[in-house]
């Protein structure tokens, strides 16, 4: 009696791995149980943030394959997160309280968005349409012309406004050489000059190029474009000297994530 061979079981689908991006803590945590309780097989929450800046950070450690994030952020929203994610880039379910920039990032590119207050029906209809299309397979694909939309509408990029006695002076940011956060003001230093400005260093950091400039620590921005040295100090930290010769510490943890992207 000939046997049917009994065919290999099919291999399992792997869960998905999203990031949560919000700025408000019931927000994260409603969305964060609604994936828990409709797609606990298709998806696993690997982390959250509540900021833009700590946002990045989670996208590098953790490489989502599933981005749900919110649009209105203080500091680093959610257009401009997307334009300065690290590779390889996850895709993205915008979630947002207002039509306009949710139909703004949807018809740039994002894959869908989620308009609070939404239920689990749209949720997992979002998750299914993010799973059609690739994931973090086609992210950059499909997230190329949104970041090419706000890349094109950030402000002039080789200049920075300083109001200085009513005055508006547009210093050249090439000669900017770090920010720091002094008596609860952002201090801009050049070689020659220093602005107390109106900024905020998250709005600094999000404006400036960040392949040059480097968070330090939470309360100093560096232009590594004017570094010429680097110290070890205890403790894991790293001392920058500036070209003015300026000494700037740098925590443990921002040391780490300097040597690394210095490959030293």
């Amino acid at each position: 009696m000939t046997q049917t061979p009994t065919p290999p079981p099919s291999p399992e689908k792997p869960v998905t791995r999203a990031l949560v991006v919000d700025d408000e803590a019931p927000a994260r945590q409603r969305l964060v149980r609604m994936i828990t309780e409709n797609l606990e097989d298709r998806v696993t929450v690997v982390g959250e943030a509540s900021d833009g800046e700590s946002a990045l950070a989670a996208i590098a450690e953790h490489e989502p394959d599933l981005l749900f994030l919110d649009v209105q952020m203080p500091g680093i929203d959610g257009l401009e997160l997307v334009a300065r994610m690290p590779h390889p880039q996850p895709y993205v379910i915008f979630t947002t309280a207002h039509d306009r920039y949710a139909l703004e990032a949807f018809d740039a590119g994002a894959i869908d968005y989620l308009l609070k207050p939404f239920d689990a029906s749209r949720l997992v209809k979002a998750v299914a349409r993010a799973e059609a299309r690739g994931l973090r397979e086609r992210a950059t694909e499909v997230l190329a012309p949104l970041i090419a939309q706000v890349r094109s509408t950030r402000p002039l990029a080789d200049k920075l406004p300083v109001t200085v006695n009513g005055r508006v002076i547009l210093v050249p940011v090439a000669e900017i050489s770090h920010c720091t956060v002094e008596h609860e003001l952002v201090v801009v230093y050049t070689r020659r000059q220093s602005y107390t400005t109106d900024y905020t260093l998250a709005a600094l950091e999000a404006r400036l190029d960040a392949n040059r400039f480097f968070r330090a620590h939470r309360a100093l921005l560096v232009n590594l474009d004017h570094v010429s040295a680097i110290d070890d100090l205890p403790g894991g930290r790293a001392q920058l000297v500036t070209d003015a010769g300026e000494k700037l510490v740098v925590s443990r943890q921002s040391s780490r994530k300097l040597r690394s992207l210095l490959g030293v």
